[in-house]
């Protein structure tokens, strides 16, 4: 019943966007879906942090920074005040690996020191972590480009895509690039699925919800539950970063101001919204996310009709906020979650 509710809202969302929008609605469709499918990678991967193994991780935006950055850096791109260009590189796929395991590698960095504090301790340890990592991005200009970002390295990730999607963005009106990467996004979303899938069922996915329940009882059976969040903080990390990579090629450009904590509470927003503990949830979470995000300015402006877009945007968070509050008072486990994935156990130590 709840699978059937939670397509239900995702088909009404969608069919949402058809309704407000007269004017090109699959372009509109794509571009959310493109981002859908990005934020909800992004969320797949704080799952494995607190769904899992009930880490508070509000850092999350760093681990997308860090993939990112790495991947970027490594292929042909422009950066800087002066736009300088760098015309030798490694091709797009081994950068993207490298990126990849550069953001695991960050979260072992973090987790060593903060994986042995526990709830807001840890919270307040990733969300500082991650506010370093963007003001040491900003003022490194001469390796990340700084505040004037990094531009010109679409091509590396382009010239991989088949002539298929170009046919069908030219017939729907569509941008190409941005739906290249949107259909990257969700293909890398099965595949991490199919791996998360396995590995849940496994003895090693069972012991990560032991620590979740009960580090004490984990320890108490010899387990190594630190090493344990090691893991799970590395595992998570990496696939943040594959969604930070994703994030910075569907802008086109990437700056220091897109990896804010903004960036960080949509992600909890949206695995919240799917399904605290679920795999699936956070796909169609982050569809509705999406759409009551980028839709509510519409509903806004057939709700008052003279506003401007100032006050508009304010009814837009107004209706957002009232969304949230009603989802949390009738389910607050979230759309595909269950109640005992929140009853964690966050004493300070």
């Amino acid at each position: 019943m709840k699978f059937l509710i939670t397509l239900a809202l995702t088909a009404g969302s969608i069919y949402l966007v058809f309704v407000l929008n007269d004017e090109g609605p699959f372009r509109i469709l794509f571009n959310l879906l493109t981002f859908a499918g990005i934020y909800g990678l992004a969320a797949i991967g704080l799952n494995v942090h607190f769904g899992l193994t009930g880490l508070l991780n509000f850092g999350h935006a760093s681990f997308m920074g860090v993939g990112a950055y790495v991947t970027l850096l490594l292929i042909p791109h422009a950066a800087g005040r002066e736009g300088e260009i760098t015309d030798t590189g490694l091709a797009f796929i081994p950068a993207l690996i490298i990126g990849i395991i550069a953001a695991a590698l960050f979260g072992l960095l973090l987790g060593l020191p903060a994986i042995r504090l526990r709830g807001d301790y840890l919270a307040i340890v990733t969300i500082a972590a991650a506010e370093i990592f963007r003001l040491l991005v900003r003022d490194l200009e001469s390796v990340t480009g700084g505040v004037y970002g990094i531009i010109n390295f679409s091509d590396s990730l382009q010239i991989y895509r088949p002539n298929f999607v170009e046919n069908f963005a030219e017939n729907f009106e569509l941008n190409s690039s941005q739906l290249w990467v949107g259909l990257l996004s969700w293909i890398s979303i099965f595949f991490v699925l199919l791996l998360l899938k396995r590995l849940t069922n496994s003895p090693w996915g069972r012991a990560l919800r032991a620590v979740r329940e009960d580090e004490d009882a984990v320890r108490a059976l010899g387990k190594n539950a630190i090493w344990l969040k090691l893991q799970s903080f590395m595992l998570g990390a990496g696939i943040a970063g594959l969604a930070g990579v994703f994030l910075a090629f569907n802008y086109g450009s990437l700056q220091t101001t897109t990896f804010v904590p903004l960036l960080t509470f949509y992600v909890w927003a949206i695995m919240i919204l799917g399904g605290v503990g679920s795999l699936t949830g956070p796909i169609f979470g982050s569809i509705i996310f999406w759409v009551i995000i980028s839709e509510t300015d519409r509903l806004a402006l057939l709700i008052f009709e003279n506003a401007n877009g100032q006050q508009l945007a304010g009814v837009r968070f107004v209706l957002v906020g009232l969304l949230i509050m009603f989802l949390m008072i009738f389910r607050p486990s979230g759309l595909l979650g269950k109640k005992e994935e929140l009853l964690l156990d966050v004493k300070s130590s």
